[in-house]
């Protein structure tokens, strides 16, 4: 239960509220939502799971003991160990598994059961970085709906999905962490004033993949109603490695350990510091794009309770369908474009970067089909039109040609409403964009469309980049459009309201429309996300089976 620590009730806000857990008391501090100065409490660095050192290195999380007194829920837990992103710099803690909660102070909420509905959202960054932290996820837009927003870190990199298919280390434990994270919410939540029975996960890029893996798992049956994805499925190819075991093996080797017993192996690994452990994932004869060797991977037969028993391809035939909104941005593959990258796209070189960045896995034949129907015409247009092809075959090898293979039993159930957008706004607040032409503004405003990850900044204000919608601008009135949609599917399952001006369909296998995300311009679209571009790469997986 939410307790005041004040004689205040309804008009006049507390300064802190406590909540009184089985683990023990919180105290939580008062704030205010960005745009609509809505009062809102934070609990910040909740520890969900008992820390994963020592002997718990590698391990599934486990509970938490608790704590005697009233923890101060005033500052965030540490982000879990990983590389500084594109630095050598480690930063983060082994001891990192902890949650932030945001409740909105409704005075009186339009919920039948008087509870508000639960948004669990999961951090992207190819499993190797990021946090839940609020200076990153300020969920402002979103509490401003009167939702309750839970931020979380799970383990990354080697520390969160290291896997030698033994119960000592049986991978996926950065999975099982969220896992573990979404059990303690479905059990907790109502303290906070949250509805246990009503509760959506969401995610962008590898966040967004996690998410897709939930809804496969059998472990996660039942524990959410409704699930959001941007930008990222399990059969995306950087979502899952295939040669795990080789991978720890040669990680071992490299940091001294020479034997063969993967119980050997886990013992050595546990005495060995674990910023030493993440700087020895970085394999100096691989240099390929996002091609990261700790990520998730099937589970070996053998382990207790496995969360991917088996692999994505099979799993999603056999998931139990929840009402889901799944969608990409339009040029999700501009992350491609920083400088070096387009250097390796030179004349002389597209064909083997093309078969890298598909990793070797077709034939001469198919890689002349793609490198022809993506730069068969760079030698006569503009260097503008090469780098949209560039960004055209990075966002289709690396999200677009699995995103419907990921999401087709969905649709071809039929059971529950499945929600697909395109998401192409481009404004001032389009982050990922802005970085990667920061040296180059000619071709930020050259090349159009929304990069990956840039719809971030419409769902979440990021305190630590400063930068806020402007009074009356298209961004502002783009943060209020997507907090609304998703909250609004959050508490029933539909994105649609009377003060939206539109009305998102959801698809069908016989009906593949989707919304087109794009400020007031926002509409719905007929037919599937890059179609033709789709077709390529249908051609290309039939003539390889």
């Amino acid at each position: 239960m939410i307790c005041c620590n004040s004689q205040h009730r309804t008009q006049q806000f507390p300064v802190k509220m406590d909540v009184v857990l089985e683990q023990g008391a919180l105290q939580g501090l008062q704030n205010k939502t960005l745009l609509s100065n809505k009062p809102y409490v934070s609990f910040l660095g909740i520890p969900y799971a008992k820390p994963p050192v020592n002997d718990l290195r590698f391990k599934a999380p486990v509970k938490h003991p608790g704590w005697s007194g009233v923890l101060e829920a005033i500052s965030e837990g540490d982000k879990c160990m990983q590389y500084a992103f594109m630095t050598d710099h480690i930063i983060g803690n082994e001891d990192c598994l902890y949650l932030n909660v945001l409740v909105p102070q409704v005075v009186k909420t339009n919920e039948p059961n008087g509870k508000l509905a639960v948004m669990i959202f999961i951090h992207g960054g190819a499993f190797n970085y990021g946090c839940g932290s609020v200076n990153e996820y300020s969920p402002d837009y979103l509490l401003d709906e009167n939702v309750i927003v839970v931020t979380l870190n799970y383990r990354l990199n080697v520390l969160g999905f290291l896997n030698l298919d033994i119960d000592e280390c049986p991978g996926n434990m950065g999975l099982k962490d969220q896992l573990f994270a979404i059990k303690w919410i479905k059990e907790n939540i109502a303290a906070f004033g949250g509805d246990a029975d009503n509760i959506t996960i969401f995610g962008e890029s590898a966040g967004s993949a996690s998410v897709h893996c939930h809804t496969i798992s059998p472990q996660s049956t039942g524990l959410f109603q409704k699930a959001i994805m941007q930008s990222g499925c399990a059969l995306n190819p950087w979502v899952l490695n295939e040669n795990h075991r080789a991978a720890a093996f040669k990680l071992a080797n490299n940091l001294g350990c020479l034997s063969n017993d993967p119980k050997e192996i886990v013992k050595y690994l546990k005495n060995v510091p674990a910023i030493d452990l993440v700087k020895g994932t970085k394999f100096k004869d691989e240099t390929g794009f996002l091609d990261y060797k700790f990520v998730p991977s099937i589970e070996s037969v053998t382990v207790s309770n496995p969360f991917l028993p088996a692999h994505p391809e099979q799993l999603v035939n056999d998931a139990s369908p929840v009402p889901v909104i799944i969608g990409l941005n339009n040029m999700e593959g501009m992350i491609a474009l920083i400088e070096h990258r387009i250097s390796q796209f030179s004349d002389d070189r597209i064909t083997d970067e093309i078969s890298k960045l598909c990793k070797n896995r077709y034939s001469t034949e198919a890689i002349t089909k793609i490198k022809n129907f993506y730069f068969n015409k760079c030698n006569i247009e503009s260097e503008t039109t090469k780098l949209e092809h560039i960004c055209h075959l990075h966002s289709d090898v690396l999200f677009v040609k699995d995103f419907y293979r990921g999401f087709d039993n969905f649709l071809k159930q039929d059971v529950t409403p499945v929600y697909k957008y395109e998401f192409k706004f481009d404004g001032e607040l389009n982050a990922v964009k802005n970085m990667v032409f920061a040296t180059r503004p000619v071709l930020r405003h050259t090349i159009k469309g929304a990069c990956h990850a840039d719809e971030i900044n419409y769902l979440f204000h990021g305190k630590l980049s400063g930068v806020v919608p402007k009074p009356n601008s298209p961004e502002l009135e783009m943060c209020k459009m997507m907090g609304k949609m998703w909250s609004n599917f959050a508490k029933s399952g539909d994105p649609n309201s009377s003060d939206l001006s539109f009305k998102w369909l959801n698809a069908s296998a016989s009906a593949p429309e989707y919304l087109s995300i794009d400020g007031d311009r926002t509409r719905m679209a007929e037919g599937m996300i890059n179609s033709n571009r789709l077709r390529l790469w249908q051609e290309i997986s039939e003539s390889v089976v």
